[in-house]
């Protein structure tokens, strides 16, 4: 295994000592690997490969790691359908279950034989075996996941570590003091149930958005999964459901289109585990879409006392930008960074773009132009046939791209937040959207209206510096005028400066 690895890194450049480099040993499994590795990402910063073998996942990052690393965790997972008692132990035998990498809705094969209304429900569980990488210890580690349909139960080395229910938005979980550290193995397990009647635990409710009419119903962990290693001082991610951060806010104002300038302001929510108070820099460093830094915006040392947690914010007028439009998906990385004693101690890219709105006189403008709307409602599983839901981005990019050349611009996502790599993949081709967070026909009150609060926000925080999202739809039908307000508040408490409207369907929009 050492030998296929060392193969592998000096393709990427690196240079590996066996365990000296961090590549993690295991006589056991040293047999049928399949080596799984992302080559854009892996060859252009030569941060981590990842090794599958036998089920057991091992992470081997590169010589120049930086202190924040992120991690695919898709590869090697195994997964059943049934509910079997101890499937959270790490000592039960999944030896026979299906090796899949995720995303991976276990019903997928029966998508294009049977009616949406008629595919598989049930229970299923997922099961991933991992070693940390050998600099995690010490570390926070985090796992992002981008959504899972539709409730689940997630368990660390047998003990539960949450719980995530509503089906649509991505959610995290901090397994810092629940994990291993290299070289012992953890073992991550999850039972998924995709039943339309599910209801909340809490308030024995069900999901108004759990609808047969247009919610194709892909069981289990159906989108992406993320490990984050960072240090103590760190900025957070945008994953309010369980961990309650909402990570980095990237917004532009006081735009001059025809000089191509506007003032960037870039904001991150920074938290300190240490237990002594920290002292930093903070700064941006804005990128072009060659790589090349078009600013950077240098701000105030900060001090954030143990255990606290504070927004940092720099801001500056920046020239010659190009700005986000239809067709024109032109996209930019905005780098924050934590300097203690000037040496890195934290760094976050943010890939986003910039563009003018406005909603005035019954118009839309985008970039001081008026634009006329027109395009699609798009089912938000968005699905290819005989494919399903889990689909490479390319050919998201591929059939979104389709919609511009046939000369839309905007797609009206049906009742629920679609996918990150949707969203992402509409930034990159010039597509404005409609992103709606959870509904159904007609309006609530009491839980299912807090639950469909609760998505909206969730919803907003993970998607907000992302530029094709012109608007939130509140409702798909006209909501009543205090549950309106509700969803405003909303809106201006976490993007107020997104510059995107918010309404539901039947009743006029709100600028900002």
């Amino acid at each position: 295994m050492v030998n296929a690895v060392s193969k592998i890194a000096s393709w990427a450049g690196w240079a590996t000592q066996g365990s000296a480099s961090g590549v993690l040993q295991n006589e056991d499994v040293a047999t049928n690997c399949i080596i799984m590795n992302t080559f854009k990402r892996f060859l252009a910063s030569a941060l981590w490969a990842i090794v599958v073998c036998a089920g057991l996942v091992v992470f081997v990052p590169g010589a120049f790691a930086a202190e924040r690393t992120k991690y695919n965790f898709n590869p090697g997972w195994k997964v059943k359908v049934g509910d079997f008692n101890g499937a959270e132990s790490p000592a039960f035998d999944d030896s026979s279950w299906k090796m899949v990498s995720t995303p991976y809705a276990w019903n997928e094969d029966d998508a294009f034989r049977k009616s949406i209304h008629d595919m598989p429900v049930g229970i299923a569980w997922y099961r991933k075996h991992f070693v940390l990488p050998a600099g995690g210890a010490g570390q926070k580690i985090f796992l992002e996941f981008e959504g899972i349909r539709h409730a689940g139960e997630f368990y660390l080395n047998g003990k539960l570590i949450g719980r995530h229910e509503n089906g649509v938005m991505a959610f995290g979980f901090d397994i810092t003091s629940a994990v291993k550290a290299a070289p012992e193995e953890n073992v991550l397990a999850a039972r998924i149930d995709n039943s339309w009647t599910y209801r909340e635990k809490a308030s024995d409710s069900t999901f108004q958005w759990a609808d047969r009419n247009f919610y194709a119903n892909y069981g289990g962990i159906n989108k992406s999964v993320y490990l984050h290693v960072t240090g103590k001082l760190y900025q957070t991610l945008p994953l309010y459901s369980n961990l309650g951060t909402t990570g980095v806010y990237v917004y532009a104002q006081e735009f001059d289109v025809p000089g191509g300038s506007a003032r960037i302001t870039v904001e991150s929510e920074v938290k300190n585990e240490f237990s002594a108070a920290k002292t930093f820099a903070y700064e941006a460093r804005i990128e072009d879409m060659d790589g090349k830094t078009v600013a950077t915006i240098p701000g105030t040392t900060v001090t954030i006392s143990p255990g606290k947690m504070r927004l940092v914010t720099v801001s500056a007028k920046v020239a010659g930008l190009h700005f986000w439009s239809w067709g024109y998906g032109y996209l930019y990385t905005v780098r924050t960074v934590l300097k203690v004693d000037g040496a890195v101690a934290d760094e976050v890219a943010t890939r986003t773009g910039f563009r003018k709105t406005a909603f005035e006189h019954g118009m839309v403008k985008l970039n001081d132009r008026v634009i006329h709307l027109k395009g699609y409602a798009q089912r938000t599983t968005n699905e290819w046939p005989a494919v399903g839901l889990s689909v490479p981005a390319w050919m998201s990019d591929f059939s979104n791209r389709l919609i511009v050349e046939g000369n839309g611009n905007l797609v009206r996502w049906m009742h629920i937040t679609p996918w990150k790599q949707d969203i992402e993949s509409l930034d990159r081709v010039g597509l404005m959207q409609s992103m709606q967070a959870g509904d159904a026909e007609g309006d609530v009150t009491g839980v299912r209206w807090e639950q469909r609060k609760a998505l909206m926000r969730d919803a907003i925080i993970y998607n907000r510096n992302n530029p094709s999202i012109i608007f939130y739809e509140s409702g798909n039908k006209g909501i009543s005028e205090t549950n309106m307000r509700d969803m405003k508040f909303i809106r201006d408490e976490y993007d107020p400066h997104g510059g995107r409207a918010i309404g539901s369907r039947e009743m006029a929009f709100q600028g900002g």
